[in-house]
Parts: C-alpha cells; sequence; structure tokens
C-alpha cells in the first residue's frame, strides 16, 4: 500500500480501472442474461398424450406444459413424473367439465341482494369495506343492466373488486365466457388475481401468431370424445387480452358477420359517424342506382324492387313473396338469352325515390363507373343471399348468425349426392357443402378464407386454421374490385 500510494500516477490507474470495470460489467449483463427460475415452473398444463414405453411396453403420459414466463410457443410435452401433480389436478377438472352450451340469463333487478359483509374467496382473501362498497355498486349496475365506470386512485383494488364482481356473477348462474380487455403492461396482473381470488379458468389471449394459434387450439374450447373441438363449449370462463387484439386478430374474438347495420357501423371504418338508418339508406341508394342500371332478368328486377321498396307506415317489412322461380339459374354471358325489358314499375316516377336518389347522393363519379359496370353482379348476389336465407338456411337462421349454439352438422339441409369427381377434394361430403352454404350466407360471397377460420364450420378441423394475415387481409380488403365470377 505505502509503494502504490507514493505512485504518482495510482488515482489515475484506478480511475481508469473503474471505468473499464463499468464498461465490461454493462457487456456482460447485455450479452449473457441471469436464467429465470420461472422457466422450470409449470404454468399451466395444456394436453395429455397416452402413449406406450417401447422397452418394456408400459403405459407412459405425457403432458404438454406452458411454462411460467414463457410464451405458449415454447411450451413442451414433459413425463408425467416431472409434473407438478396440482398442476394436472387442476387440468384435470377443467378437462372434466361438462361443456356448456347453453348460456343463463341475466336474473331480474329485483333478485339483487346487497352485500352486508364479504365473502371468503379463495385462499382465504376477503374484500376491504370500502372495496365491499364498490362491489355492492357494481352488483346493482349489474342486475338493472346499467352501464358503469369503476374509478379510484391507484392501488386500492379496482382489479380485484372487478374480478370478484365476475365471481359474484358466476355464483349467480351466469357463468361466462367473461371478456377483460386490459392495458397490456397489466394483463399478467389480471391474471395472477383471478388465480388468486377465484376457482374461475382465466387464460391470456396475447402473443405471437404461433402463440395465438396454440391458445386457440388448447385453450378456447371444450372437444368432444373424438378430440373435436366443440365451437360454442368454450373451455375458459374468463379471457383476457388487449384492445389492439380485439381489432386486429381472431375471427372468435370479433363478432364479424355481413348483412347487419350494427356490425357494418363497428366494422367499416367510416371516416364520418353514421347512424343505423344512415347505413340502411346508403344500401337502398346502390340498389337503387343498380337497378337503373341492370340489364337482364325480369324476376331479379321485381324481387329488388320489392326488396328496396320502404314499408308502408312505419310497418316492419315483411318476407318478400316474390321471388319465385329465383332457384332457376339465369341465363348469362354472350350466349345467354337477352330479355326483354316488362317492367311493371317506373323507378324514375315513384315518390320515395327522390329520398334515394343516386344523382344526388353518389356524388363519386369513379364509384358509379364501377357500381354500373359491376351492378348485375350486386343484383345477383343480394338474391341469391336472400333465398340462402328464406329457402336453405330457413328456421335457421338466427342461430346461425348468434354464432353461440349453432353447429354446422345441427342444419337440416337437404344435398343432393354428388358422384366423387365433382367435389372440390377427396374430403369433401355433405358436412362441406352444409358449412359452404352455412359461410355464404354469415361471411358473405367469396370470404372463403374467414369461411375457413369459423369454428362452427368444418373446414378448421378438415384442412387447418388459414393465416391470420389472410383473413385479416380478405376481411379488409372490400368491394374495391368485386371481381369476375
Amino acid at each position: 500500500m505505502e509503494q502504490l500510494e507514493k505512485d504518482k500516477r495510482i488515482h489515475q490507474k484506478i480511475k481508469r480501472f473503474k471505468t473499464k470495470h463499468a464498461q465490461m460489467r454493462h457487456l456482460f449483463q447485455e450479452d449473457e442474461e441471469s436464467f429465470n427460475p420461472d422457466y422450470v415452473e409449470v404454468d399451466r398444463i395444456l394436453d395429455v398424450s397416452h402413449s406406450v414405453d417401447k422397452d418394456n411396453g408400459e403405459p407412459v403420459i405425457y403432458y404438454l406444459v406452458k411454462w411460467c414466463s414463457l410464451p405458449y410457443e415454447d411450451a413442451t410435452w414433459e413425463l408425467k413424473e416431472d409434473v407438478d401433480e396440482g398442476k394436472v389436478e387442476e387440468f384435470g377438472k377443467i378437462q372434466n367439465r361438462q361443456p356448456r352450451l347453453k348460456r343463463s340469463a341475466r336474473p331480474p333487478a329485483s333478485s339483487w341482494k346487497k352485500l352486508e359483509e364479504t365473502r371468503e374467496y379463495k385462499n382465504g382473501n376477503t374484500l376491504r369495506e370500502y372495496q365491499l362498497e364498490g362491489v355492492n355498486w357494481l352488483l346493482f349496475n349489474w342486475y338493472n343492466r346499467q352501464n358503469c365506470i369503476l374509478a379510484d386512485e391507484m392501488g386500492l383494488g379496482k382489479t380485484i373488486q372487478s374480478i370478484t364482481l365476475l365471481s359474484e356473477v358466476y355464483a349467480a348462474g351466469v357463468q361466462g365466457p367473461f371478456l377483460v380487455i386490459a392495458p397490456l403492461s397489466t394483463i399478467t396482473n389480471w391474471e395472477r388475481e383471478f388465480s388468486t381470488w377465484t376457482d374461475m379458468n382465466a387464460i391470456v389471449y396475447h402473443g405471437s401468431l404461433a402463440s395465438r394459434q396454440m391458445i386457440q387450439q388448447y385453450e378456447m374450447y371444450c372437444k368432444d370424445d373424438k378430440g373435436h373441438l366443440i365451437p360454442g363449449a368454450y373451455k375458459f370462463d374468463a379471457l383476457i387480452t388487449t384492445f389492439e387484439m380485439i381489432l386486429s386478430d381472431c375471427p372468435e374474438l370479433r363478432e364479424i358477420s355481413w348483412g347487419r347495420w350494427r356490425d357494418i357501423l363497428a366494422h367499416a371504418r367510416c371516416k364520418r359517424r353514421l347512424s343505423e338508418r344512415d347505413v340502411e339508406t346508403i344500401c337502398r341508394v346502390i340498389l337503387v342506382f343498380c337497378l337503373m342500371h341492370y340489364r337482364g332478368d325480369e324476376n331479379i328486377k321485381s324481387f329488388i324492387w320489392e326488396l328496396i321498396t320502404p314499408p308502408e307506415n312505419g310497418r316492419e317489412p315483411q318476407t318478400l313473396l316474390n321471388h319465385s322461380g329465383l332457384s332457376i339459374p339465369v341465363p348469362r354471358g354472350r350466349k345467354g338469352k337477352r330479355v326483354k325489358a316488362q317492367s311493371t314499375f317506373d323507378v324514375q316516377k315513384v315518390e320515395w325515390i327522390r329520398k334515394y336518389n343516386p344523382d344526388t347522393l353518389l356524388l363519386d363519379d369513379s364509384y358509379r363507373k364501377h357500381l354500373k359496370h359491376q351492378c348485375n353482379k350486386v343484383l345477383l348476389r343480394v338474391r341469391m343471399l336472400y333465398y340462402l336465407k328464406q329457402e336453405v338456411i330457413g328456421e335457421h337462421a338466427e342461430s346461425l348468425m348468434k354464432r353461440v349454439e349453432w353447429f354446422f352438422r345441427d342444419v337440416d339441409i337437404w344435398m343432393p349426392e354428388m358422384e366423387q369427381q365433382e367435389v372440390p377434394a377427396a374430403w369433401w361430403d355433405s358436412d362441406a357443402d352444409r358449412s359452404l352454404l352455412a359461410g355464404v350466407f354469415k361471411h358473405g360471397y367469396e370470404m372463403y378464407t374467414t369461411m375457413r377460420a369459423d369454428p362452427c364450420l368444418c373446414f378448421v378441423e378438415r384442412v387447418g386454421r388459414p393465416d391470420d394475415k389472410a383473413i385479416d387481409a380478405e376481411q379488409h380488403t372490400g368491394d374495391a374490385e368485386l371481381g369476375d365470377e
């Protein structure tokens, strides 16, 4: 030490040493991450596989394990002996649940009773007095069918109050599934609190495409005895995700369908705020324009005219009777026989047309030109969709659009027998025919990728789910180009 103290450059040497040491420590932290012990802790069990040991012939059980702090795509198959027994029991309880296809109705407002004291929730957890007051207020609004916002300072347990609300709703017989939309930074905390306070099966829907596909395959739906997914029978009680995920991914989370004004408003991304009446007006104007330029079958013109005519005296529109013969193929192409115009109506002389005049409402010349070129196709599609609803889907239409209790095998549609060379693929059968008809009715013409992704149809189990990017591209393409049929 005395020799070092005599060195006049000792302070500079020490300073350089400290600087170099700090740089090396920084590089070490960047190049080599410390091991996270969560990586070897079981988070959830996704599936089970039974096999036989090739050496001794004894049965072997493997579990597909999702590890803590790791995404679903990093799940691995592990021997039963290497998996925590508690997690195996949790998995068994979830697997043994009976599929719930029927949804319980919300109890009447008169059923609400104030909780005078907190319940004892899972792990002995109880609510504080102010939290119990918040839960009572939330329950009162839920029973009375009123939307509400729970606003409080940070750290006072709004997440816990929301989760215990869902727990009370679950106990009242309305057993989900519940959708929780939260900021990305908080979804892990939501999952942890669900596990701490309740026995509900809560899953987090987020991550890469591979992870989300695994969630859809293993976490979203119950399976039948043959291992097939049962659409509408949800395996989870609560699904936690982000707002961005709701907008950009997974048809299972987004109620997308054609022909319903509310859905059009929700997903059309209009530049200005439109009401349902505005959308109906726009659709009627488009059909009026197409009818004015349509050169085709007289039955089609009469049908469209009856369809777009507003009901008198504000009465609800009834089922159209003027669609007889619509199942007969319409002559098309250059060889098709041209039908002479025999209209029993004059579009220009009808009083209500003034309100839906395309000359004053369709102002974009390029769109008018495009629509004029495609008007035959537009009217033919409208005609066939109506025929599909009235004559083919029939009484199943409402349950199909709700998509909660409907499955393709339940649709009683008679299909003619077809020779093998006439079907699109070797696996194509009557279930595929019914699924195609239901898919066109539900999602619209040429939405084949969306149909393939619909778990209510048979295509997911036959050919697998298509790529998410392809689904999103198809659903946001719009009608800029209808293409040739």
